[in-house]
């Protein structure tokens, strides 16, 4: 196979038609439950005959009880034609202390893990609508009657007009009444789109409405509205679509007399520090608490008494706040954690700091990704010696998810998350001296919850790993991310590891596995000197003892100099609701990933490390031996899953049941680069009752890894542009540069003739003594006129034993017409 060949072979892999495709989770029911509870769970997918244990990334539930649904679930279409066909139930223990909110898990059966799922907690007590009839809770005649504090799950039908959930409850006067309702943050659909944007009304009892939302910056489609209540009675509370959409979708809406803010003030503090912050936007007005900072740096969920967190921000920096009296806030020491308020469209807010010329500071504004209103935009000018403000060094406005450090799934129009909004940039001052930092609204929408941060910072030295699904619609794809390693075998994937705008290692480094399970563990072939590459294969190989078992881990860096602080974290996103031509309107994040010991595969693959290297321009065809296990006779499917630069390996290739032997074909550009790099074989098995793209129900394995050594070509051949004439024959010379001894002789092809031009056997030789390659050509009458470009050679020898193939040159020949 020919480099182009190769290449244009990977290009129709990713971009394969993709026929019905099955998640191995497609559905968890119940969404929701509340803490110090047990319910009974049923998830729903395909390839769930065997199920042995849930793995959720953070504490608080326990699955207990796990075993195959005795009732068959209703068939139920999926993405592009995929189903939902087997169904297993288990137990929730969900313990008092539990968080609130999101708990995303995997299942690991007999030998698969599966994609990533998510199950969420409620404070309060939860009931069902249970509606009997199609739209029979529809009115207020009709409405279920509720008491505070409570979570409602609920189902808005796919009947032929829109169904409207309503439910009644009995108030006092100044009372608080919060409302919430939570429908695209529970989803478990994979494929959809409005059906999920949701509103709200609270109306009483002469159906006047007392309050209403659709859309909000906090909780974005999932509505929420809070409201003192105006006299004693009933209000009732309506849930609906935004538009009507057939389909049928859960949801959770939350009613309840507890506070319910919108922003905080200041949006995050010190690092282990007490911070008193002010609550804003409830209905009986601001609170302010005490509240615990916690230890680690990032954002973190602050809960209080709702159901829904406020994101709050902790970082290692003391926090200095805006003075609203002053047109200038001074900020006497960087680095800090500056915060703000922008309470009218119209305003700035502005900060002067002192810096020095060639400092470096990394500026991140948060402000939308916690929940605010406001759009923000960065200005950073310099302060001229009257005192005036010069033309800015910075400015601006939305960024790329990347320069958020935000990576995994790409969205179709590259944003999808409010994270895109907030400004982030590393700043090096031009001159010593004072500089104004200003914040502006560029949408207009401050006001009271129009809260802001801004933290400076030297920027990090940073390790960062990333599990990224680039499958079609951006789903997960077990094929790509899965981390299930069969006991006595061996798995790899590609680790991505994006600088963005932190710092890299300087120097050598390892990557170690936290958390393995016993019996596991974490290869990482040497990467390049001075280089983080931005993809690389890591593998993870079990113990044939090793028991079967998940676990959470994550992958850091331990820098070989002990006096660099390196600070590692582990992502993977995976956006839920992907419809087409738009972006995922709920997202899950995580920063550990799971792995699992399972059980043997009925396979092993083996790659061979070949006796020469892979030349520039050249092609090798590497063994790969299947051993299967006794009675295993089906056919396997072998690849690989990493390509290094400048290098090309063709698409997957199937060896057939009963057999145990193929090659992997190994193609190198003239640039390739002259090194050794770690090359390694994976292997699957092959069903046709499910669709392969997302490796649901497959068993995947791996080689150990080889080095495969890339060197310069042997021969380099060159012609001078050369002509003919139509009916003619004649020599075409091409003169030979040895770049590598080989021994023997090697045949040279000539690639590239146009139509109506041949070469006369026979095709000539060369040696290592050769100076030049003649061709005998021949232009028939039918020959295209004109000049063809592109022409190359084709050299194949034989070294140890290893056939070479590589290709050279870049001639020219124009044919003429004939005489008379």
């Amino acid at each position: 196979m020919r480099i182009s060949a190769i290449v244009f072979s990977l290009f129709c892999l990713t971009n394969v038609c993709i026929g019905a495709m099955t998640k191995a989770i497609e559905s968890v029911h119940p969404r929701i439950a509340q803490r110090g509870s047990t319910v009974e769970v049923t998830i729903s997918g395909v390839s769930l005959d065997d199920p042995k244990e849930i793995i959720f990334y953070r504490p608080g539930i326990r699955a207990t009880g796990l075993k195959v649904s005795e009732t068959p679930p209703r068939r139920r279409h999926v993405m592009h034609g995929g189903y939902i066909a087997e169904s297993i139930v288990c137990q929730f223990e969900i313990s008092p202390d539990c968080p609130a909110g999101e708990h995303a898990f995997r299942l690991r059966t007999s030998d698969e893990l599966t994609c990533i799922a998510t199950f969420h907690v409620t404070p309060f007590p939860v009931v069902d609508e249970n509606e009997q009839e199609r739209n029979s809770n529809d009115g207020m005649d009709t409405a279920v009657e509720v008491t505070p504090n409570v979570s409602v799950r609920g189902r808005l039908n796919n009947g032929a007009r829109g169904d409207v959930d309503m439910y009644k409850m009995p108030v006092k006067s100044g009372q608080r009444l919060a409302v919430e309702v939570a429908c695209a943050r529970i989803a478990d659909t994979h494929y959809g789109d409005s059906e999920f944007d949701t509103a709200v009304r609270v109306l009483d009892e002469s159906g006047r409405e007392l309050a209403a939302n659709d859309d909000n910056s906090l909780l974005i489609q999932d509505p929420i509205v809070s409201l003192k209540v105006p006299r004693d009675g009933y209000v009732f509370v309506e849930v609906a679509r935004s538009i009507f959409v057939p389909s049928d979708r859960p949801y959770c809406v939350h009613i309840s007399d507890t506070p319910r803010p919108l922003a905080a003030f200041p949006p995050g503090g010190q690092s282990g520090q007490v911070e008193k912050i002010r609550l804003i936007g409830d209905a009986l007005g601001d609170v302010e608490k005490q509240i615990h900072i916690r230890d680690l740096d990032g954002t973190f969920d602050y809960f209080s008494d709702s159901p829904t967190p406020i994101p709050l921000r902790s970082s290692p920096y003391p926090n200095v706040m805006e003075n609203p009296t002053a047109r200038v806030t001074d900020v006497e020491v960087l680095p800090i954690a500056i915060n703000g308020i922008i309470d009218t469209g119209e305003e700035s807010d502005s900060y002067r700091v002192h810096v020095r010329k060639g400092d470096r500071w990394h500026v991140r504004v948060y402000s939308t990704t916690l929940g605010s209103p406001i759009d923000p935009r960065l200005r950073i000018r310099p302060i001229d010696e009257d005192g005036e403000p010069g033309k800015p060094e910075v400015d601006l406005d939305d960024v790329t998810l990347e320069e958020r450090d935000v990576y995994g799934t790409n969205y179709r129009s590259r944003s999808g998350l409010p994270d895109t909004l907030d400004p982030s940039v590393v700043w090096e001052p031009k001159q010593d001296g004072d500089y104004l930092i200003e914040l502006h609204d560029s949408s207009g929408s401050g006001g009271p919850t129009g809260i802001y941060r801004i933290e400076i910072e030297s920027p990090r030295t940073l390790f960062q790993t990333v599990l990224k699904s680039t499958t079609f619609d951006w789903t997960e794809s077990m094929r790509v991310t899965g981390l299930a390693v069969p006991q006595g075998n061996r798995w790899t994937v590609n680790v991505n590891m994006p600088q963005g705008q932190c710092d890299t290692i300087q120097g050598d480094f390892e990557v170690i596995a936290r958390g393995l399970p016993d019996g596991m563990k974490l290869i990482v072939p040497p990467m390049p000197k001075g280089k983080i590459p931005g993809v690389w294969p890591m593998q993870l190989v079990a113990d044939a003892d090793a028991e079967p078992a998940g676990a959470v881990i994550t992958l850091d860096a331990i820098p070989s100099d002990p006096n660099e602080i390196v600070e590692s974290r582990s992502v993977q996103q995976v956006p839920f609701i992907n419809h087409s031509g738009g972006d995922a309107w709920n997202t899950v994040r995580v920063d550990s990933y799971i792995t699992a010991v399972v059980d043997p595969a009925p396979f092993s693959i083996e790659l061979f490390k070949p006796s020469v290297p892979l030349v520039r321009g050249g092609e090798l065809a590497l063994p790969v031996k299947i051993h299967r296990q006794p009675g295993f006779e089906g056919a396997i499917e072998f690849g690989a899953v990493w390509s290094p630069p400048g290098l090309a390996i063709q698409p997957p290739q199937t060896i057939q049941p009963g057999e145990t032997e193929g090659f992997l074909r190994v193609s190198a550009t003239n640039g390739a680069q002259l090194t050794t790099w770690p090359l390694v074989a994976i292997a699957s098995t092959v069903r046709d009752d499910i669709d392969p793209y997302l490796g649901v129900g497959h068993t995947r394995v791996s080689s150990e890894f080889i080095g495969l050594t890339v060197a310069d070509r042997y021969v380099e051949l060159a012609a001078s542009p050369e002509s003919v004439r139509r009916g003619e024959r004649k020599s075409f010379v091409w003169n030979v540069k040895h770049k590598n001894t080989f021994d023997g002789e090697a045949r040279v092809r000539l690639l590239g003739l146009p139509k109506g031009v041949n070469v006369i056997d026979p095709m000539p030789t060369l040696n290592k003594q050769s100076k030049e390659v003649r061709f005998q050509i021949e232009a028939t009458d039918e020959a295209l006129l004109g000049s063809a470009t592109g022409l190359a050679c084709e050299v194949i020898l034989e070294a140890e034993g290893q056939e070479i193939v590589q290709r050279t040159g870049n001639g020219v020949l124009r044919i003429d017409p004939g005489q008379g």
